[in-house]
């Protein structure tokens, strides 16, 4: 039912007069929906497209979270990581100039972990992580933090360190909550059972 919603959401906003609605729409359905029963690779091209629109609307947030997930699903895609880090910091680029500070710090989370796995400034990626855990628990971010966890966990698995990967999803908690519908946070319920 939820796909059949998502296909009929998207044919609405291809009416004319609709085109307000489209960045969160597009938003929505490629970040929530189409993931589950399509290749991620066919959810970046709309999602750059609300982007766009978003930007062209005035709706700087909208087009921030598309954004955002567009960066992550590049991440999981499997692209070579030395193809994703300047596409990263040409967003992060973009996001300040918008004020959009969430969605910058979700793109510098991703940005971080490519470098670590390629072995750049792996220490000053540590670092940054942490910081970014210790701001978003004084500022009550638990999305931010979530997100901080799942793309550490992701190092963790990646490096097959299964014991600092269990003891990660004890400590942070079920951020399948704050991650809901997006893929990658099904990883947390297989470390957890």
């Amino acid at each position: 039912e939820g796909l059949e919603m998502a296909k009929a959401a998207e044919m609405i906003i291809e009416k004319s007069g609709m085109r307000e609605f489209a960045v969160d729409t597009l938003f929505v359905t490629q970040g929530y929906c189409y993931h589950w029963i399509s290749p991620l690779q066919d959810t970046i091209d709309p999602l750059l497209k609300g982007y766009q629109i978003g930007l062209e609307t005035g709706e700087n947030e909208g087009a921030s979270w598309c954004l955002s997930v567009r960066n992550c699903h590049l991440f999981f895609l499997g692209r070579p990581l030395d193809s994703i880090p300047k596409e990263l910091e040409a967003y992060i680029k973009v996001l300040t100039q918008l004020k959009q500070d969430t969605s910058m710090a979700l793109v510098m989370i991703v940005l971080t972990t490519v470098k670590k796995l390629r072995g750049i400034d792996v220490e000053a990626g540590d670092k940054i992580l942490d910081s970014t855990l210790a701001s978003a628990a004084s500022s009550g971010s638990v999305a931010l933090s979530a997100a901080v966890n799942l793309t550490k966990l992701e190092v963790l698995v990646f490096f097959q360190q299964w014991r600092e990967a269990l003891d990660l999803v004890r400590k942070a908690g079920n951020v399948r909550l704050l991650l809901l519908g997006i893929f990658a946070s099904v990883r947390y319920t297989f470390l957890e059972a």
